[in-house]
C-alpha cells in the first residue's frame, strides 16, 4: 500500500540540520532587573519548541500518509529527522558528544516506534501497533528517563511520568486519526503539545540545575514562564493557521471547521495571556487585531478570486502589521519598525505555505511550513524581552 511505502520512508537517519528550529532574534539583555534572556531560559525555550514540534511534525506526517499523501507525508517525515538532529545538537551543547550519541540513539527509536503504529493503525495489524506500543512505553520511556537521570540527576519517577503521558498524548492523535475524529485530534494535539512543554521545562531545569556555569540564570522564573508561553503559543499558532488553511485549500469542510475551533481556541490563549499581563482593554485589542489575521487568512486559503486574495494580502502585510506592531509598541516601547519587519516576515512565510497548498505543491511544503512557525520566534522573544524591561513589577519573585 502507498501509505506504508511512505510511512516507512520515516525511518530513515537523521539528516544534516536544518536552520535551527524556533530561532531566536538577538537582542541584549536589560541591564539590572528581572530579565528573560538568560542561558538557562533559552535553554527552556529551545527544548519546548523543539519538543512541540516534534509533536506537531509527527500529526502533520500521520495525517498525510493516512491520506495517500505522499509526497507531502515525505517532507514531514524529513523535517522529524531534521527536528531529531536539533535536539541531539542541544544535547551535544549541553551534556557532550558522547551523550548527545546516546540520545540520537534513544529518540530515533521512539520516532520508529511511532511510525511501526502508524504502519499497525493504518493496515489493521493489530500485533504491529501493539508492538510499538510496548516498545514506546517499555522500551523508549524507561530508557531516556534512565539515560536523563544518570547525567542530571532527575528524579526518575516524575520523568518516567512525564514521558508516558507524553507517548500516549501522541498516540492518541494517530488514533483519532484513524477514526476519523477531527475534532478529538486536535483536542488531543493541543493536550500532548502542552505536555511535551511540560517535559521540556523538566529537563531544562535539571540540566540548569547540573551546569549552573554553562546556564546560568532561573530557568522556571516569571519572565521566563511569560517568555515560554507566549513563543510555544506563537509556535502552535502558526502550525494550526497552516492545517486550517490545508483543510480549507482542499475542500476539507469536516477538518476545516475542527481544525478554524482549535486556531481560535490558541488565539484565545494568546489574548488571556496579553490581558493578564498588559490589562483587560490591551488584551481586546489583541483579540480584534489577531482575529482579523486569521480571517484574513482563510479568505486567502479558500478564494478562488484573485481579487479578493489580493485584498486579503494586503490585509494582512498592511493593517493587521501596522496595528500589531502598534499595540505592541504602546504596551512594551518596543520597536515599531522592528517588530513591523518580522511580523511581515512571518506573514510572506505563511502566504507561501498557503500559495503551496492550493496549487497542491508539496515539494517543499513542509520546509516552508517550518519556516513561517520559526519566523514566530522572533517576535515573541521581542516582545517578551521589552515588557520584562518595561514592566518589571510584573516579574518580581513573590
Amino acid at each position: 500500500m502507498i501509505v506504508v511505502v511512505a510511512v516507512v520512508a520515516i525511518t530513515c537517519s537523521n539528516s544534516p540540520a536544518s536552520p535551527a528550529s524556533g530561532a531566536r532574534l538577538g537582542s541584549p539583555s536589560p541591564s539590572g532587573g528581572p530579565t528573560a534572556d538568560t542561558k538557562a531560559a533559552d535553554l527552556r525555550v529551545r527544548l519546548d519548541l523543539l519538543l512541540g514540534e516534534h509533536v506537531i511534525l509527527i500529526t502533520k506526517a500521520s495525517l498525510a500518509a493516512a491520506a495517500n499523501r505522499a509526497d507531502e507525508y515525505k517532507g514531514y517525515a524529513t523535517l522529524l529527522t531534521i527536528n531529531g538532529t536539533d535536539l541531539t545538537s542541544v544535547m551535544s551543547a549541553a551534556l557532550g558528544a558522547s551523550a548527545a550519541d546516546s540520545f540520537d540513539q534513544i529518540w530515533s527509536a521512539q520516532n520508529n516506534y511511532f511510525v511501526d503504529y502508524t504502519v499497525g493503525i493504518v493496515s489493521h495489524n493489530a500485533n504491529k501497533s501493539n508492538g510499538a506500543v510496548s516498545g514506546l512505553i517499555n522500551g523508549f520511556v524507561p530508557q531516556f528517563a534512565k539515560f536523563m537521570n544518570s547525567l542530571t540527576s532527575i528524579p526518575l519517577d516524575p520523568i518516567t511520568q512525564l514521558l508516558t503521558q507524553q507517548v500516549l498524548d501522541t498516540k492518541a492523535i494517530i488514533d483519532d486519526q484513524a477514526a476519523l475524529s477531527n475534532a478529538r485530534m486536535f483536542a488531543d494535539l493541543h493536550m500532548a503539545f502542552a505536555q511535551s512543554a511540560r517535559v521540556g521545562d523538566a529537563l531544562a531545569a535539571a540540566i540548569a540545575r547540573k551546569f549552573p556555569d554553562k546556564f546560568p540564570g532561573d530557568p522556571a522564573s516569571k519572565q521566563v514562564d511569560f517568555r515560554v508561553s507566549l513563543d510555544n503559543l506563537l509556535q502552535e499558532h502558526s502550525y494550526l493557521a497552516t492545517m486550517t488553511t490545508s483543510a480549507i485549500a482542499a475542500g476539507r469542510s469536516t477538518e476545516q471547521a475542527a481544525a478554524r475551533n482549535a486556531l481560535a481556541a490558541n488565539a484565545n490563549l494568546l489574548g488571556t495571556l496579553f490581558s493578564n499581563v498588559f490589562g483587560a482593554a490591551v488584551g481586546t485589542r489583541f483579540d480584534q487585531v489577531w482575529g482579523a489575521r486569521d480571517a484574513e487568512l482563510v479568505v486567502y486559503a479558500g478564494n478562488a478570486d484573485a481579487t479578493t486574495r489580493q485584498g486579503a494580502l494586503d490585509s494582512l502585510s498592511g493593517a493587521f502589521v501596522s496595528q500589531f506592531a502598534g499595540l505592541v509598541h504602546e504596551s512594551t516601547d518596543v520597536g515599531e519598525e522592528q517588530l513591523s519587519s518580522a511580523a511581515r516576515a512571518q506573514v510572506t512565510d505563511t502566504i507561501h505555505v498557503i500559495d503551496e497548498q492550493r496549487a497542491k505543491s508539496a515539494t517543499n511544503l513542509a520546509a516552508d511550513d517550518h519556516t513561517a512557525a520559526a519566523a514566530m520566534n522572533p517576535i515573541g522573544d521581542l516582545i517578551a524581552t521589552a515588557t520584562v524591561a518595561k514592566l518589571p513589577g510584573k516579574f518580581a519573585p513573590g
